[in-house]
């Protein structure tokens, strides 16, 4: 149990890590700060869950491995439902570094479900499986793979603007839940949006990566449905620092 706590909490760590350093060349130095300081309540529940629920019984870390895989699943599955709300598709960005490092992570993520599934084998053959080790390993590798797919279809999904919101990384924002928009000032094609967050946990502020050559006609498009306010001098200024 020790061991597979300690190799969940160094893979979030790593894949995090390896994300913080990516976005900052994706998307400026200052935007990528900026989101991990948005992202951290979120980010440390995530991290005090997995040692919470391994230490409070024998199952506790394959009940978190569960609910995770359960609610991956569930989110993939329902996403063309979902997306039917959104309305007509009115323009789709081509890919950009940031899908790019999201699929990456994802080929990255497949790999270590072969290796964390070859490594499990021995708990469906041989002499001494039961069946609670049968049910541990399903759940566990259901994690792992799901995990793996996620990556992927967020790595191919591709940020569009359609008719009754954005819609992007298997989600979408009404235009009612978007107060404004703007433009990185460092990084001039890093589109933000400050929207209405949904829970505490959420962020206000979101930062995506526009192609350069459709940079003009999303701003076009954006202006037709939403507020062109200085974003970028805004998030400085709640943060305490000097607008870049």
């Amino acid at each position: 149990m020790i061991a597979n706590l300690v190799l969940f909490l160094l893979v979030i760590a790593l894949s995090f890590g390896l994300g913080y350093v990516a976005l900052s060349g994706i998307l400026g130095r200052s935007s990528a700060r900026r989101s991990l300081i948005h992202v951290a309540p979120a980010l440390l529940l995530g991290l005090l869950l997995p040692p919470i629920l391994a230490f409070a019984g024998r199952y506790g870390l394959v009940l978190l491995y569960g609910l995770y895989a359960a609610g991956a699943i569930i989110w993939m599955l329902s996403w063309p439902m979902r997306k039917r709300q959104a309305g007509e598709l009115l323009l789709r960005m081509d890919a950009t570094l940031q899908s790019r490092l999201l699929l990456w992570v994802g080929l990255f993520q497949i790999g270590l479900a072969i290796a964390i599934t070859l490594s499990r084998l021995d708990q469906f053959t041989g002499s001494l499986v039961t069946r609670s080790g049968i049910i541990t390993g399903i759940v566990e590798l259901s994690f792992w793979w799901s995990l793996a797919l996620l990556f992927i279809l967020l790595g191919r999904s591709k940020l569009e603007i359609r008719e009754n919101g954005l819609s992007y990384l298997l989600s979408w924002q009404p235009w009612e839940r978007i107060q404004a928009f703007g433009w990185d000032d460092d990084k001039p094609n890093t589109l933000i949006l400050k929207t209405y967050p949904r829970t505490f946990l959420s962020r206000q502020y979101l930062t995506l990566s526009i192609p350069a050559s459709q940079q003009q006609v999303v701003d076009s498009l954006l202006e037709e449905y939403l507020l062109e306010a200085d974003l970028d001098a805004e998030m400085e200024a709640e943060m305490g620092g000097s607008p870049s």
